[in-house]
């Protein structure tokens, strides 16, 4: 195994992906392979690109339920950009890899990221089946913790409004985190990353994030 550089406590590679050891306090969870989480936990629902203070007030909001809860704070993401499976046609301008999502998930706080792979089974598989087998069966999950326009299930069929029934249906859980926006009233997105950096407006992008942009993000504009 090949440790990666700048990940605390040991990040390792491993048949082209990441190891789970982190500092044995921070767990990585292949549901591909059948990893499971044992404990009771709260799942925040999201791919994380570039992981912007959008998505920090999602994980912020789902360490906090924890916390009061008794709960581990977890994730769930993917391992490769779903819109790349979806068209693989487009120019996917990628904020993040995996390991640098990870890097950020543990130094945000989290004890947990969930990773499934963006395969058929996921593309075509409905929402409940997603509650039931990945987040209650595979991730313990008893709350889940959602942004206000994300979808998810066999072409996007569930928003909030279905996210709510099933979650109520299936006795769990639900946070719904509203949009945050920079002082002028901008929507922080991913979307809106992308575009700043193909622009070359670092200091938008900067903003966003929350944290200096990385060369390596800024090398990502394709220019």
């Amino acid at each position: 195994m090949l440790k990666l550089s700048g990940f605390p406590g040991g990040l390792f590679a491993c048949d082209g992906g990441v190891d789970s050891r982190l500092n044995n306090a921070f767990e990585v969870v292949w549901m591909d392979k059948g990893e499971r989480l044992e404990r009771p936990s709260v799942v925040c629902l999201g791919f994380f690109d570039g992981v912007h203070l959008g998505h920090r007030k999602l994980i912020d909001t789902a360490i906090e339920i924890g916390r009061r809860e008794g709960l581990a704070s977890c994730v769930h993401t993917f391992s490769q950009m779903p819109a790349k499976a979806l068209h693989p046609e487009r120019d996917h301008l990628e904020l993040t890899t995996l390991p640098e999502k990870l890097r950020l998930f543990q130094e945000a706080g989290l004890d947990a990221a969930a990773i499934s792979e963006f395969n058929e089974e996921m593309r075509t598989m409905h929402a409940r089946d997603f509650l039931e087998n990945r987040l209650i069966a595979g991730l313990n999950a008893r709350h889940v913790v959602a942004g206000y326009d994300h979808r998810f299930g066999y072409l996007g069929e569930c928003g909030t409004d279905m996210l709510s029934a099933l979650c109520a249906e299936l006795h769990i859980g639900l946070t719904v985190v509203g949009p945050v926006r920079l002082d002028g009233g901008e929507v922080i997105s991913s979307t809106a990353i992308r575009r700043a950096i193909r622009e070359g407006d670092y200091a938008l992008a900067e903003r966003m994030l929350g944290r200096p942009c990385p060369e390596a993000m800024r090398r990502r504009d394709g220019k």
